[in-house]
């Protein structure tokens, strides 16, 4: 029985069809993603076994400061060729998908340039993250901004043009490799600091960014025939990048907001360890939502494809199909960290067993993320992005006031109360617009 199913769907995804194309970019990113999250686990276990909790915790800060940065960059413009390079392949307008990589490549280059200089010189007059004294870790930490910058707006070009595996190799799989072995050939002759770490974190950035741009070249080749110059309309794509500004900063606040607080708010010794433990219980949580992440990346562009050709029924049925496979993969990972956890998170050094209950209530919130699906890429490309940004408001107006309520109580574990809380206020309110305003049900069960 499962090898005919096997089959069947190898069958399929040799197609040359839409569905042969969204079964090999699904399949291409279940394998990238799986080998990340073992080398993201594996790469933590190195680090967390080769340095202390203080300085694992530097890293932590200035590696999330520098990838909070770099994601304000883009100004939407890596939101919008998810709609934008579907809609000019289908108008055949080529010379306006080089026109817009090429401005794109050179705004966000800028744009975040000058983001990392403007944050460099904030820190001089005020205490972003309490604890670091060297301020060459947060200097070579925001040198690799304008590479994460880059390195994000390239992974959204590839995945619009079907490319997806490809977007992935560079982030998941190439720079945690880097940064594991890295880190244990240092080992071997001292005991990592947390700017040894965040200097072989700037190498592998490097390294990737060229990978990643030349991939996205020979991609874009690909998918572009015969010769067409470029053509700009950089007026207007920055105009409707700028619709996506609010809700990407408030993507950001969102999803990093969690350790800068623990930064901010908790005192100069204790800081840097809980940012630690906060850190390992955060990976793990967030590893349940494998299959969303993967979903994410294929159904992205195949839904905008599917939406623009008015094909509603069709993406109907991929989305769930989606969710459900979502779930099939998630909820056995949810049970076995609830199980095994506390175990599990041993093995990363002696202490961090203790935020086992961190981990718990982290899971909570991924629970209400992956059972509610794609609802903020479908929001998106149906144009109704509005709604997501009003429910990205709510939970981070949420998770800020939790986060100062709880913090000195609660420690940590306040954090991933705030966070979980936060977590699913969004996914439910994303879930009601969108279904209310374009019928599509992303869940795994019929509602």
């Amino acid at each position: 029985m499962l090898g005919k199913l096997l089959n069947k769907y190898t069958s399929a995804a040799q197609e040359k069809s839409f569905k042969g194309k969204y079964l090999k970019n699904l399949s291409s990113s279940f394998i990238l993603n799986v080998g990340s999250i073992i080398l993201t686990y594996a790469t933590n276990l190195i680090l967390t076994n080769v340095t202390s909790k203080s300085e694992y915790g530097a890293y932590v800060a200035v590696n999330n400061l520098a990838a909070m940065v770099a994601m304000f960059a883009p100004m939407g413009l890596h939101v919008l060729v998810l709609r934008q390079f579907s809609e000019y392949k289908n108008n055949q307008q080529f010379g306006f998908i080089k026109g817009m990589n090429h401005f794109s490549s050179i705004f966000i280059f800028i744009s975040s340039t000058v983001l990392a200089l403007a944050t460099y010189f904030i820190s001089q007059h005020f205490e972003i993250i309490h604890g670091i004294e060297n301020q060459w870790y947060l200097i070579v930490g925001l040198c690799c901004v304008p590479f994460i910058a880059l390195m994000t707006y390239h992974q959204a070009v590839m995945g619009s043009i079907q490319h997806t595996g490809k977007s992935l190799l560079g982030e998941k799989i190439i720079r945690p490799l880097l940064l594991a072995i890295g880190s244990f050939i240092l080992f071997q002759f001292a005991i990592p600091t947390g700017g040894d770490l965040i200097n072989i974190y700037f190498i592998a950035s490097v390294l990737v960014f060229f990978i990643n741009w030349r991939l996205l070249q020979r991609g874009l080749r690909f998918e572009i025939t015969g010769h067409h110059a470029k053509e700009y309309d950089g007026v207007n794509w920055l105009r409707q990048g700028w619709v996506f500004v609010p809700l990407s900063v408030l993507s950001i606040i969102n999803s990093r907001i969690d350790v800068q607080m623990i930064g901010l708010l908790m005192n100069e010794k204790d800081a840097l360890d809980n940012i630690a433990l906060y850190n390992v219980a955060s990976k793990a949580a967030q590893g349940v939502s494998l299959g969303l992440i993967i979903a994410n990346y294929v159904l992205g562009p195949s839904a905008a494809e599917l939406f623009y050709s008015n094909q509603k029924e069709r993406l109907q049925n991929i989305v769930t199909k989606t969710a459900r496979l979502v779930c099939l993969i998630s909820l056995p990972l949810i049970l076995l960290l609830v199980l095994f956890g506390k175990w599990m998170l041993s093995w990363y050094g002696e202490g961090y067993e203790d935020s086992y209950v961190t981990m718990v209530i982290l899971l909570c919130g991924q629970f209400v993320n992956v059972f509610a699906g794609s609802v903020g890429y479908l929001l998106i490309v149906s144009k109704n992005e509005k709604y997501s940004f009003i429910g990205m408001g709510v939970s981070v107006v949420m998770n800020i006031l939790l986060n100062i309520l709880l913090i000195k109580d609660y420690g940590i574990e306040g954090v991933a109360i705030a966070t979980a809380v936060s977590m699913a206020a969004w996914n439910l309110i994303m879930l009601y617009y969108l279904r209310k305003k374009t019928g599509i049900n992303p869940l795994p069960v019929n509602w």
